[in-house]
């Protein structure tokens, strides 16, 4: 009886703390498993570990053995936020704002995410939504909420003006009784080389044959969707993109999978059945890949059936399955814009573990040390259901010297990485003016220097010098694309011919680009100021030089 109690207690504990348990849980391991969610760790004997061994035992798992443990409850999987990805409700909201859509005038001086969400706040968002259940916003009395993004008359006019190349630019796919169709040719599916789309074969293909069309990077042409992405790359300091989707009606152009991007779905014109699901697996949470197609009976937990109206908006955390299929008494039209791709902790740590273990080694000489000569004798996959001495003091050796590396990360120099692949990837900033049409420099102690947009440029160190990369010369025709798209897409000759934005500096200039990179709106820095860091100092820096260089490349602007 007392064994019962117990165990129905720490059942009920576990639950109330979200961990997650099966059936046939083991009591010890859910044990094991809230104490980790209380922070600490509990070793197989039920003594207390040193901090992070829990987590680094079970990285040393063999995959199996891992999965075993995370079905017992086990191992809780976790950083950062207790509840796993798509186990809440998707939550559905209303827009009752007497407030009409914002004018494409007004959305300049505002959050632009905020305008998408209302009436979630960017902050709630985040808190209540990000990278753990889907949000559905309805707006009946604001129909006309994203009017002015794109029409089918636009998509139509595009495939007529423009050069798009099937696959790269433009997609006509069908999907019937469980199976997609690509029918990205004009004449002949066995062409050798990429087709540019011919406008009255895809909307024959639309109008007659149920066929949807989705338009790759409609920012690279359509103004008002380059204004949009351009301000929520300011926002949200990482690479924003877009595809938009026209659907006959009673029509599905996609099979269910689930994307490796966030996607904010924003209803244009017409209706479209939504419905998500989440994935059975937790490996496959918010994943760094996108799925391969599902049949329907592989579909797992049905998340929400929605219906989207013109003005409505959905999101889904990347790693969440779904299928949408048009009304029968109209196309629909509505775009996806993407957020959040290979922006996670993974991305930051694929670039700065090699660094630290080389840093580590040279600095501890027991990561240089040989390994055992009878590794192979308790280690491998023959061994990794064994328990012995020798396998746990190697796992344990493992766990120090983990340890070891981990104290040399060097998190400054992947975020400046990942800071300069942004800029390198962004959108170029929407409003600027041309640098051309920048009235000549004039400047003294008492100017004030400001950067005329915030994150246009990021700074790193290359062998002794600083570099600045910024984003006032990306192509915009270019965005989002792939180097096998460019091979694809565009010949050597057709390609913009564009300095990429790169300037470099001896390394005495970083201090005082430091403060200039942050001198934006009303934070703007003067030229006193800057003198006054250099005074006192065997600087060679020439404070008016580089405000001269970084007011010609354009990315600063100069008050008297």
């Amino acid at each position: 009886m007392k064994d019962r109690r117990l165990h129905n207690g720490i059942r009920s504990v576990a639950t109330a703390l979200n961990v997650s348990i099966s059936k046939s849980a083991d009591p010890f391991c859910l044990l094991q498993s809230i104490a980790a969610t209380c922070g600490v760790a509990l070793s197989d004997d039920g003594l207390l570990m040193p901090d992070n061994c829990q987590e680094a035992r079970s990285a040393f798992q063999p995959p199996n053995k891992r999965r075993k443990l995370a079905a017992k409850g086990g191992v809780n999987n976790t950083l950062g936020k207790p509840d796993l990805p798509l186990s809440k409700p998707a939550k559905c909201l209303q827009d009752d704002s007497d407030k009409g859509a914002k004018s494409s005038e007004e959305w300049q001086g505002g959050c632009m995410l905020d305008w998408m969400l209302r009436p979630c706040t960017t902050q709630q968002f985040i808190k209540q939504h990000l990278d753990q259940r889907p949000l559905h916003i309805s707006r009946q009395k604001h129909q006309h909420y994203f009017d002015g993004l794109l029409t089918k008359a636009d998509i139509q006019q595009l495939l007529e003006s423009q050069q798009l190349q099937y696959g790269t630019n433009v997609d006509v796919t069908s999907y019937t009784d469980g199976q997609r169709t690509n029918l990205n040719y004009n004449g002949s599916a066995n062409a050798d080389q990429p087709e540019t789309a011919d406008a009255s074969t895809v909307m024959r293909r639309f109008n007659k044959e149920s066929c949807s069309v989705r338009v790759l990077h409609p920012q690279r042409w359509v103004e008002p969707v380059y204004k949009l992405l351009s301000m929520l790359e300011v926002e949200l300091r990482s690479p924003v993109g877009c595809n938009a989707y026209l659907t006959p009606p009673s029509s599905q152009g996609f099979a269910p999978h689930w994307d490796d991007i966030d996607a904010f779905v924003l209803q244009v014109e017409g209706s479209k059945r939504w419905r998500l699901y989440a994935p059975d697996d937790n490996a496959d949470l918010l994943p760094h890949d996108s799925s391969r197609d599902f049949q329907e009976e592989e579909l797992g937990k049905l998340l929400l059936d929605v219906t989207l109206h013109p003005g409505d908006l959905l999101y889904m955390p990347r790693g969440c399955i779904h299928q949408a299929q048009a009304l029968p008494d109209a196309h629909s039209l509505h775009l996806t814009v993407s957020a959040n791709q290979h922006c996670s902790w993974t991305d930051l740590f694929e670039l700065s573990l090699p660094r630290a273990l080389q840093l580590a080694a040279d600095e501890c000489i027991g990561l240089r040390r040989s390994l055992p000569f009878d590794m192979s004798q308790y280690m491998g996959l023959i061994h990794e259901e064994g328990e012995s001495a020798q396998r746990n003091n190697f796992t344990t050796t493992a766990q120090q010297m983990l340890q070891q590396v981990s104290k040399h990360m060097p998190l400054d120099a992947a975020a400046d990485r990942m800071s300069v692949q942004f800029v390198q990837q962004r959108l170029p900033p929407y409003g600027l003016h041309r640098r051309e049409e920048r009235p000549d420099l004039e400047v003294s102690e008492s100017s004030k220097i400001t950067l005329v947009r915030p994150g246009i440029a990021a700074m790193t160190i290359e062998d002794d010098s600083v570099v600045l990369y910024h984003c006032l010369n990306n192509p915009r025709i270019l965005h989002a694309s792939r180097p096998d798209d460019l091979a694809k897409d565009e010949s050597a000759d057709e390609q913009p011919d564009i300095a990429p934005g790169r300037l470099e500096f001896d390394v005495d200039y970083g201090e005082v680009l430091e403060h200039i990179l942050s001198a934006h709106g009303s934070k703007g820095v003067s030229m006193g100021k800057l003198q006054r860091m250099l005074d006192g100092t065997d600087s060679t820096v020439d404070l008016f030089a580089l405000v001269g260089d970084l007011y010609s490349e354009g990315l600063v602007d100069v008050q008297a």
